[in-house]
């Protein structure tokens, strides 16, 4: 407590001396805020694991007051202007900001409409889980999968058949449309067909022929709201903030004017 008090007393013997230094304009006058030092001196203890010594409190003041300075210079040479990476982070802050504004809990009934209004977002698909064994396309592949079919299930062992493929063998819950993404949509329809926990096939796909053996089919589901209760409050939240953002928009949106402007440069050429 003892270091933290004569920290903001070397706080304030700095701030005098800017004070001191810029008191022929108020436009130069830099005022820092105890909340902006400490905010600065706990990000420090975070990440260095210990609190920083007189010197090292100096250094973190005398950067804030250097970086204010040099900001409040870029401003007035018009070093913001045009720039569009200075205006998205600044309409990121202003979002930011408006978002923070709107942090209180749903009502009961907020979570219950906004579930009952989002149930597909929710929605499980079905996913399976399953293992393949690849014969590339050519005039035989059929054939050639047919016969190690009939040679498995006799008792043959799966690991003498088959050949690489890129994407893997085994492919764990897996949705439909991950499937169709991989394997094209006639294998993806197929493969919903088949047995579980033996080897099927042959199953056409884009690059040939594929045993399947399915391990597991998730079927696809909602869950209730109890369930996921915490998720749902989560974006109702979200919701809340964005409408927030929206809203203040539209409200500033009222009180400008808009015009283009050919661009000069573009007309003379």
């Amino acid at each position: 407590m003892k270091q933290r008090l004569l920290i903001f007393f070397i706080l304030g013997i700095v701030i005098l001396i800017a004070d001191l230094f810029f008191n022929n304009e108020d436009d130069n006058k830099i005022t820092i805020f105890e909340s902006e030092v400490n905010s600065l001196i706990n990000t420090w203890v975070t990440q260095v694991g210990r609190e920083p010594t007189m010197s090292e409190v100096d250094g973190i003041i005398k950067q804030l007051l250097d970086e204010e300075i040099l900001y409040r210079e870029a401003i007035k040479l018009g070093l913001d202007k045009n720039d569009i990476i200075i205006k998205r982070r600044l309409a990121q802050k202003i979002g930011f900001l408006r978002q923070e504004g709107d942090t209180s809990l749903p009502t009961e009934s907020e979570v219950n409409d906004f579930y009952n209004r989002n149930l597909d977002k929710y929605y499980v698909e079905k996913r399976i889980t399953f293992s393949h064994i690849y014969f590339s396309s050519s005039k035989t592949d059929e054939d050639d999968s047919s016969k190690a079919l009939n040679l498995i299930k006799n008792g043959s062992s799966e690991a003498n058949f088959g050949e690489p493929f890129l994407l893997g063998k085994n492919f764990s819950s897996k949705t439909i449309r991950e499937i169709e993404r991989s394997f094209g949509k006639k294998f993806s329809q197929d493969i919903q067909n088949l047995t579980i926990k033996e080897w099927s096939g042959p199953l056409k796909s884009e690059y040939g022929s594929h045993l399947v053996f399915i391990n597991s089919i998730a079927e696809s589901f909602t869950p209730n709201l109890e369930e996921i209760k915490n998720i749902v409050i989560n974006d109702v939240v979200l919701e809340k903030q964005n409408n927030s953002v929206k809203n203040y928009l539209k409200e500033l949106r009222n009180k400008y004017q808009i015009e283009i402007l050919a661009d000069l440069n573009e007309t003379t050429k």
